[in-house]
């Protein structure tokens, strides 16, 4: 009997450090348990400190869809849905929620990979719906389910059932709009959109405008944004989440838009006179498109005075306008003019502009005085203000170009666009600052988003910039998109609050209009405008 003690007893040790041991393969995964039961097997993966979940194999195997579009996860369950960002350190819930997250959701191999601690609260809150009905932990490892070699037959679909799509196995991105030509005749002015995959757009006219949704990306260094006959045709694209709007703005007296394939493109024909259009050319009849000509500077647009009302305690709103930016931090530099300056003077006129209309309006900076990022929202909460709006130029690295006015708000990044820009605005350029330093800040703004103030804010600064670019679209300015990226400089304030990119530096054209004093006295005005329509929905 004294033989078989002691490997009875090893055994005994063994199957405990089976069960408390992190997975070491990718045929062993943690046991997830949902309450007292187990719901199923999950892979994991650790780096450092940090475990991270498939959450595709989460999903699956709590009765969850998970659905990649470009850049996101869709996780759903019923009618309740989490949305993980690929990058990000946070994931938004159904209700509009930002919940912060240890470290940043990556995808590789097919599987999406998000921080186990955040992940089981997240899932937890879709589950129960906030009941806490269901609890949700890890607890020992168990082998993986084998991949089947060969998928399974699909089931005929049950009457009065629709079967559902089969998520992309991979990550890949979304189609994309990879740019736009213009071309002209007597009779019309054509636009042609140019598609990285077949796409049928929604697409919604009324009178002197068409817009297009289609499911795409479109890049900020898109090809012919601003239209080069923008006097007769404009063109403006926003983007927000999986989507990108394109909305046309045209004097025509009517407007045909159909779709070609091979290569895939959406066109639009603009007539210049109010007869029949003309019916639609094959892919062969296409006419090549000519090189367009620089677009003739806008004339001025005379804009009706807005009364942006007064705040319920019968004081005028107050406006803090950030000239981004300043001292030893010039901000973008091209063809000998410095941001900072032309944030400093556009900053001033905009106050003055302000106050013009009734509104109270101070300046973060007043000289050529360096602010950190947090002395500047600090500077407005203090003053009590009601809108913060921080002014900026662009800037693109050589050998990619992009034009047009871009407005950004604090929340997810839109794209990696946006994310990049957020980085580079985020720099502080203090003595002892490194760019780790500044990045790994931008990483933690990122788990921070998740605050419930700040979520209230969100929705409040989106309709602020919705309505600047409103304003700035209608009076025919080169408005690019509105889209979104961790702001640090938007952080801290306790008020609706946005960015605008006023153009970019790194353009040619776009510099000499950041230099025109009356194309930066028509931009400052439609920001008056857009503000004071703004504020008019919230007076007493």
């Amino acid at each position: 009997m004294s033989r078989l003690r002691v490997p009875e007893f090893l055994l005994g040790l063994l199957a405990i450090l089976f069960s408390v041991a992190p997975a070491w393969s990718s045929e062993t995964g943690w046991t997830l348990w949902k309450n007292n039961g187990i719901g199923g097997v999950v892979s994991v993966r650790s780096e450092g400190s940090t475990d991270r979940v498939g959450l595709k194999g989460m999903a699956a195997v709590l009765g969850c869809e998970a659905t990649v579009k470009g850049d996101r996860l869709i996780v759903t369950n019923g009618k309740r849905k989490l949305e993980f960002v690929l990058g990000a350190a946070a994931a938004k819930t159904g209700g509009g929620q930002l919940v912060p997250l240890a470290a940043a959701v990556l995808a590789e191999e097919g599987e999406w990979w998000a921080e186990q601690r955040g992940t089981l609260r997240l899932f937890e809150e879709l589950l129960s719906g906030g009941t806490g009905a269901v609890k949700l932990r890890f607890a020992g490892t168990a082998p993986l389910p084998e991949k089947a070699e060969t998928p399974p037959a699909p089931s005929a679909p049950q009457p009065g059932r629709v079967a559902a799509e089969t998520p992309p196995a991979v990550y890949g991105p979304l189609p994309r709009i990879e740019g736009i030509r213009w071309s002209r005749t007597a009779e019309r002015i054509r636009a042609v959109l140019d598609l990285s995959a077949p796409l049928e757009p929604s697409v919604r006219k009324l009178s002197g405008e068409v817009e297009l949704t289609l499911a795409a990306a479109a890049s900020r260094s898109i090809g012919g944004v601003p239209s080069p006959y923008a006097g007769e045709v404009s063109v403006a694209i926003t983007q927000f989440g999986d989507k990108t709007v394109v909305r046309f703005q045209y004097r025509a007296g009517s407007v045909k838009s159909f779709s070609l394939h091979k290569p895939e493109r959406y066109v639009l024909d603009f007539q210049s006179g109010g007869g029949e259009p003309e019916a639609p050319q094959s892919p062969a009849s296409v006419e090549p498109v000519q090189d367009p000509k620089p677009a003739t500077p806008f004339s001025p647009v005379a804009m009706p005075p807005v009364s942006p009302g007064k705040r319920p305690d019968g004081k005028p709103f107050l406006v803090v306008v950030d000239a981004g930016h300043g001292g030893h931090d010039p901000g973008a530099v091209s063809g000998g003019i410095r941001e900072k300056e032309v944030n400093l003077r556009a900053a001033a006129r905009l106050v003055a502009l302000l106050r013009e209309t009734g509104l109270e309006a101070r300046l973060t900076r007043k000289d050529d005085t360096y602010l950190r990022l947090n002395e500047r929202t600090d500077l407005a909460n203090g003053w009590n203000a009601d809108l913060f709006v921080s002014l900026h130029c662009n800037a693109l690295p050589s050998g990619r170009h992009a034009r047009g006015v871009e407005i950004y708000l604090m929340a997810l990044p839109t794209d990696k666009d946006a994310m990049r820009l957020a980085l580079y605005e985020n720099r502080e350029l203090g003595k002892n600052n490194t760019v780790q330093d500044a990045d790994a800040k931008t990483n933690l703004l990122l788990k921070i988003l998740g605050d419930m103030e700040q979520n209230a804010k969100i929705g409040q600064s989106t309709r602020l910039a919705e309505s600047l670019f409103g304003s700035g679209r209608n009076t025919g300015l080169p408005m690019s998109r509105v889209a979104q990226a961790p702001f640090f400089v938007l952080r801290g304030a306790a008020m609706p609050a946005v960015l605008v990119e006023m153009g970019y530096l790194t353009e040619p054209e776009d510099r000499r209009l950041l230099n025109d004093p009356a194309f930066m006295d028509r931009l400052l005005r439609s920001l008056v405008s857009g503000m004071s329509a703004y504020l008019k929905t919230l007076a007493r």
